[in-house]
């Protein structure tokens, strides 16, 4: 049995060792993630399909001395393929790239996506991330997980979920701008220029 995207968020929030960054795809995974841990170095996307691979990789070049995370899903995935080879291509250390696949645009109404059809993480492996799987049980994922943050990247993790969308994960609370700023905060701690 396929497990629910909030326990798959759930199990890579309760396994951070401290002060990783985390990018979130838009809809039900940035709140969901809220509703499990919210923390300033979590980046709440809006608006934004298609845009957690390259809002990550962006900062992953930048602070190549942090972890950064994204938690993206396959319809996000699938709008922005060229991420894919840009991230492959630059190699990022620094960068583990989570898809949470429920095979759906749920936010929307849960019309099909091709992830059925389309090998993600075959898709990634030949774009040049380091590592790439497919998982789809709590115990796979936290062992790929554990793994890609004792390694260099880029990791590519593809987790198959269920359908259904958290009914108690409350919308986020801040605005675009106040988002921003308690991101940035934790994005300059410790930051030499």
């Amino acid at each position: 049995m396929k497990m629910s995207r909030l326990i798959a968020i759930k199990t890579i929030i309760d396994n951070l060792t401290g002060d990783e960054l985390i990018v979130h795809a838009n809809g039900a995974i940035s709140r969901e993630s809220f509703f499990c841990k919210d923390r300033p170095e979590n980046f709440y996307l809006l608006g934004s399909m298609g845009l957690p691979a390259s809002v990550g990789l962006g900062i992953a070049v930048n602070r190549p001395e942090k972890k950064v995370i994204i938690l993206d899903g396959d319809g996000n995935v699938l709008m922005g393929l060229g991420n894919l080879t840009l991230a492959g291509a630059l190699k990022p250390g620094n960068f583990i790239h989570v898809v949470l696949d429920n095979r759906v645009y749920g936010t929307t109404g849960n019309q099909p996506t091709i992830s059925r059809q389309i090998f993600l993480e075959k898709v990634a492996l030949a774009a040049g991330y380091r590592s790439s799987c497919c998982v789809d049980t709590e115990a796979g994922l936290l062992n790929r997980f554990s793994e890609s943050m004792e390694q260099a990247g880029p990791h590519f993790i593809q987790v198959i979920v269920t359908q259904e969308i958290s009914r108690t994960c409350p919308r986020i609370p801040y605005s675009a701008v106040e988002m921003k700023e308690r991101f940035r905060g934790a994005l300059e701690k410790g930051y030499n220029k």
